[in-house]
């Protein structure tokens, strides 16, 4: 095999394993030494973390336009980022979702006595004032999540869907097989944060699968990533869990819960055993909005399988 064919198929584009791996390597050079700049200039504060989180967005947002621009020759549309009025009521209905859950898992442990709350408008730190923890905390997961959305259920969907297209001939077989890859692959990365555990990483492989259904559905990311924004939103500063082992700046409801299965214990709902339950009460509201904004045909019709399968 020569040169050339390791880097290109037979239809002289470049494999999707090295598409993949200089998207990281693009994304990795503009964000790493403008953090580390970022460190030598400013203390640790708001002020760093809005800046960290912008580059960090560009860096992502940059690599993902020079795939498009030179190598996929596609748009921003294709990866579900063609945002309209339409992508931004999926992306409010997506955080209505997520407020649905975390109110249900909040009733849920309070009713049970697995749920005291201790306190209100509590700031971790005493360097800044709530409003400007909460709008930091915003800003981050805004960015955190739609960049995760980007990379895990469109650009490596797309780069998977691609490279097997030659081993899986059946269209919506493959995207059975991509989607489910995509959401283990997310639920592997999170396995190195605090308090992760087997629950947690089954847990967050359905959230996965959860968010991947939206796009699957309209080819857009406005409600998978209002989803993924809001729950980390709600369920940190608002009512006062953990994110995936992670604690919040601030919170408007200060709690204190038992280490145990229902609560998810240090790691949050995510490590719930409630938490499934959940993703089956999301699932069912994305199907109905759906089915409730186009008639059975159009509904049928329009979904990315269904394109993709064209």
């Amino acid at each position: 095999m020569t040169f050339t064919k390791i880097i290109f198929n037979s239809a002289n584009k470049i494999r999707p394993i090295w598409r993949l791996i200089l998207f990281l390597l693009i994304a990795f050079a503009i964000n790493i030494p403008l953090q580390m700049g970022l460190q030598q200039i400013l203390n640790q504060g708001i002020l760093r973390g809005l800046l960290s989180g912008t580059i960090y967005f560009i860096s992502v947002v940059l690599s993902l336009l020079i795939q498009i621009k030179f190598l996929d020759k596609s748009s921003f549309k294709k990866y579900g980022l063609n945002i309209n009025k339409t992508w931004i009521k999926e992306f409010f209905f997506g955080s209505f979702i997520s407020l649905v859950q975390l109110s249900l898992f909040f009733i849920i442990l309070y009713a049970t006595g697995n749920l005291e709350i201790v306190g209100y408008f509590v700031k971790a730190s005493p360097n800044y004032s709530f409003l400007e923890g909460f709008f930091s905390e915003m800003f981050a997961l805004i960015v955190g999540g739609s960049m995760e959305e980007i990379f895990f259920r469109s650009f490596l969907f797309y780069i998977l869907y691609e490279a097997l297209q030659t081993i899986i001939k059946d269209k919506k077989k493959r995207v059975v097989v991509v989607v489910a890859t995509t959401s283990v692959l997310f639920g592997l990365a999170h396995m190195g944060n605090n308090g992760a555990t087997f629950i947690s990483n089954i847990n967050l492989v359905c959230d996965a699968l959860m968010m991947a259904l939206p796009f699957i559905i309209t080819g857009r990311l406005g409600m998978s990533i209002g989803i993924h924004f809001a729950w980390n939103l709600i369920q940190g500063s608002v009512f006062g869990f953990a994110m995936s082992g992670n604690i919040a700046k601030v919170t408007m409801i200060s709690v204190t819960m038992p280490n145990n299965l229902l609560t998810g214990g240090i790691f949050g709902p995510e490590g719930s055993v409630l938490l499934v339950l959940l993703d089956v009460i999301a699932v069912a509201l994305i199907v109905y909005r759906h089915k409730s904004k186009n008639n059975e045909s159009t509904a049928n019709s329009n979904t990315l399988v269904h394109r993709l399968a064209d």
